[in-house]
């Protein structure tokens, strides 16, 4: 399909919302988006930003003269992400729980207004990225037009261009959040000192950087076209000044220059797989069987190391970042060590392949002087998922079947506890809901066969 083609098809799909609110970030995805769905439903759309510490002050201020340019009708609605221990422990599924709060406010909002659709700016590309907020997207049943088109992020700049909109070739700019490593907690104070130090590389002249907050150390990148001048020793000083203003103590130049999602570099496989677009969760009982390697005998790597010294709160977050890590699981156990000392055991479960990071983990985030090591054999149930609807919205199921008998079912704790979180309920009762569904959804489906 060429491009033309592209463009009317997305038309055609604005249209059939019949009226929408478009998610707006000020990119130049969100904001075509927003032009395009202006264009063909006049004042049945409105542009929805979402402010939030996450939200770099330039970028809502550039995201307003851009709908204030072009007559687009936009609401800056408030989110609350920060009230979320889940985005504020920043996990690889950070993304997910910020979008879920986006998109329960801006739900909230569309009945309030009127609306009858949701959208955002997810592009073709976007769908085989890694790119949790997509599954919030599917959650709310969001409609993404640009990818329904089959745009990619290239056409979409064309069709800006074309229609001669200021910023087809603006950078990209995720959102702050974005640039906090994995595992260190997310607040206002860190993103704060990500906007200042961009915002004086920015004032150095150079367009595209992003800083990655490890703790006292920023790790720099710049647009590869830009590094030669980057490594000017005057350059360097100036760059080291500006990250220092705002409170970093080192500062280090990443040698292969800006790339999106490098953050996610340090995400084992498995936090990364099942996460990507495609996640079209609706009520049904077919049953999706995961890969093989999590199924039936296997063997598996054992982390244990015992500490007599740490709290609790400590303990919990190493159990946090090993789980990031790729551990499959985690366990703390009180244990009385040489001399009567209470202590805990922290034994961590993972693939081998994952065994030298999570070992490091333990070395360096607990005051154990060492780790001990050993590979066991466990005997699994082959597992699958089915999504079933409830009152609280579609939640999963995870089956344990042997031999084509089903003994074991649980709805994933997850998803129980961010519905319950919504709507203002007990997570058990989210659970029962959603037990009580798949057994009328298993009933059904054996009085049809």
């Amino acid at each position: 399909m060429d491009l033309a083609a592209k463009a009317s098809l997305l038309t055609t799909k604005i249209q059939e919302l019949g009226s929408a609110l478009v998610a707006y970030s000020g990119g130049t995805d969100s904001a075509y988006l927003a032009y395009a769905a202006h264009q063909a439903l006049g004042d049945n759309m409105l542009a929805v930003i979402a402010d939030s510490a996450s939200l770099p002050r330039a970028e809502l201020e550039a995201a307003l003269a851009f709908t204030r340019e072009h007559g687009i009708p936009t609401h800056i609605l408030h989110t609350s992400e920060f009230e979320n221990p889940d985005y504020v422990r920043n996990d690889s599924q950070r993304c997910f729980h910020c979008k879920d709060e986006l998109f329960t406010v801006m739900e909230t909002a569309r009945v309030q207004l009127g609306f009858q659709h949701l959208a955002y700016g997810m592009n073709a590309d976007d769908q085989s990225e890694f790119r949790p907020g997509q599954k919030a997207a599917a959650l709310h049943h969001a409609s993404a037009p640009l990818a329904e088109a089959g745009l990619t992020k290239a056409e979409i700049r064309t069709l800006a261009r074309e229609a001669d909109l200021s910023l087809w070739n603006k950078p990209a700019s995720a959102c702050l959040s974005s640039r906090i490593e994995y595992g260190r907690p997310v607040t206002p104070e860190t993103l704060l000192q990500v906007e200042q130090a961009e915002d004086g590389l920015h004032r150095l002249g150079f367009p595209q950087v992003r800083v990655r907050h490890h703790g006292e150390l920023a790790r720099v990148e710049i647009a590869r076209t830009d590094l030669p001048r980057a490594l000017d020793l005057a350059a360097l000083d100036g760059i080291t000044a500006a990250v220092r203003a705002a409170g970093f103590l080192y500062a280090t130049l990443d040698t292969q220059g800006y790339r999106s999602g490098s953050m996610n570099d340090m995400l084992p496989a498995s936090a990364i797989q099942g996460s990507t677009a495609n996640t079209n969760l609706r009520p049904a009982p077919q049953r999706q069987t995961q890969s093989t390697d999590r199924n039936r005998e296997q063997t598996v790597t054992v982390l244990e190391t015992a500490v007599d010294d740490m709290t609790p709160e400590v303990l919990a977050h190493v159990a946090e970042q090993a789980l990031t890590f790729g551990a499959l699981d985690v366990m703390l156990a009180p244990v009385i060590m040489k001399k009567g000392r209470p202590g805990t055991l922290v034994t961590v479960l993972c693939h081998e392949s994952e065994a030298g990071p999570l070992q490091d983990l333990l070395l360096r985030e607990t005051s154990t002087l060492g780790v001990r090591i050993r590979h066991e054999r466990r005997v699994c149930l082959e597992r699958s998922h089915t999504t079933v609807a409830t009152a609280y919205g579609d939640i999963r199921v995870k089956i344990g079947t042997r031999g084509g008998e089903e003994l074991n079912a649980a709805p994933e704790f997850e998803d129980c506890r961010s519905a319950a979180q919504k709507h203002g309920v007990a997570v058990k009762q989210v659970m029962q809901a959603a037990m009580a569904a798949y057994a009328l959804a298993n009933a059904a489906q054996s009085q049809s066969l």
